[in-house]
């Protein structure tokens, strides 16, 4: 069998496999992302290794292209109208989860023992929230509402500000790690400002094609064109690449004067991606992980559970929100994953003596959060009662 047919039929089978959980998710009343990730995991090397580890290189190019197109819809969520009807609370509620959960990660990760370079990348690392599953469940819900719409918008907020927090801790623990020289405030501004430049630019120049495009098919060669250049831009430039494409989509939204075509035609394709995106990740992921790191990967499933759900009791408080957003909004924002692990990467590679300790790690928390988390999230729709609403999804506006 030749390479090029094994590919194929790879990729059938994956897809078939996305329709198979689509499907199940309606009886057994679970996330299909969750279901896309258990199916991978069984496919993966630790398991059958019917999904090759060769076959695991595509995860790198499916996974940018995925939180390109996440990260666009994420930023078109950001709408002027919907900022000054939730930003009061989103931005509360954002800056409470942030400070709960990057204390108690630093401060107990000192406890355990590790250092203290690692410990400032920990608390920092632990702060962002899988898009992609949250997304998937409220489309697969057609949830719409408030909660459903402030759930977003934190998520952006904690994404956007994560990064900014991360860029910063990568140049804080060098100062404390013997074997990396700290980066200058030059780079370190430039990585945030030049992030925004390019998203704003390709933003602002997406809005003008998309207002003189007719034809669907012309407008989604456009927009994927424009999406992955400047995600492509940021990445060869060494800015940050999810908030740029946030960037991008927040500006496109803004300035459009029909915005939602854009969006819309992103929601429709996005769906193969997000099979291939989990059914790879999955494969990549490693049962043992966590029992071979023991207590520092305890510590960071306790922290960031705990950081999540009593800022976001907390925040929610603060904002005078409604004891219903209280109690779920923390469990919802547990899924954490693809940018998790572009962070992780990214943290390796300046620091390459901590990769057996940062990788096993987030690794773990990532199986086990993409795991429990789409549940979480799904069940705070359902309790609150904003599933069975729009089909789409919502946006804040």
């Amino acid at each position: 069998m030749t390479s090029d047919t094994s590919v194929l039929l790879t990729l059938g089978a994956l897809f078939l496999i996305g329709f198979g959980a689509d499907a199940l998710a309606r009886r057994v009343m679970l996330p299909r992302v969750t279901l896309l990730l258990l199916a991978g995991m069984l496919l993966g090397p630790s398991v059958t290794g019917v999904v090759s580890t060769k076959q695991q290189g595509w995860l790198v190019v499916v996974a940018q292209a995925t939180l390109c197109m996440v990260g666009f819809l994420l930023g078109g969520r950001l709408t002027i109208n919907g900022l000054q009807r939730y930003g009061r609370t989103v931005l509360i509620i954002s800056l409470t989860i942030l400070t709960v959960s990057s204390s108690l990660m630093f401060g107990s990760m000192l406890w355990a023992g590790v250092p203290l370079s690692a410990a400032i990348l920990f608390a920092s690392i632990c702060l962002t929230t899988d898009p992609v599953a949250p997304t998937d469940v409220i489309h697969e819900l057609h949830a719409d509402g408030p909660f459903t719409r402030i759930l977003m918008g934190v998520i952006a907020t904690n994404d956007a500000l994560g990064f900014v927090l991360f860029t910063v801790a990568l140049s804080v623990a060098a100062l404390f790690h013997p074997t990396v020289v700290p980066r200058s405030v030059l780079e370190v501004v430039w990585e945030l400002g030049g992030a925004v430049a390019i998203g704003a630019l390709l933003g602002r120049l997406l809005a003008f094609v998309g207002d003189y495009i007719q034809g669907p098919d012309t407008l989604l060669a456009g927009t994927l064109g424009l999406l992955i250049l400047c995600g492509a831009m940021a990445t060869r430039l060494h800015t940050s690449f999810f908030l740029a494409v946030m960037i991008m989509g927040s500006v496109t939204v803004n300035t459009a004067q029909r915005p939602w075509k854009s969006f819309m035609i992103i929601e429709r394709f996005l769906w193969p991606f997000l099979i291939l995106f989990f059914l790879l990740a999955g494969a990549n992921l490693k049962p043992k992980a966590m029992l071979e790191i023991g207590l520092i990967s305890g510590v960071y499933l306790a922290c960031r559970m705990l950081g999540e759900i009593i800022g976001g009791w907390l925040g929610a408080t603060l904002s005078r929100s409604p004891a219903s957003t209280r109690r779920w909004l923390g469990p919802a924002l547990l899924p954490q994953a693809g940018v998790a692990m572009s962070m992780t990467f990214i943290a390796v590679q300046r620091f390459p003596d901590l990769t057996d300790l940062l990788l096993p790690v987030v690794i773990s928390g990532v199986m086990v959060f993409e795991l429990i988390g789409p549940v979480m999230t799904r069940v705070a729709l359902v309790r609150i009662g904003e599933n069975n609403g729009r089909e789409g999804g919502p946006r804040l506006r």
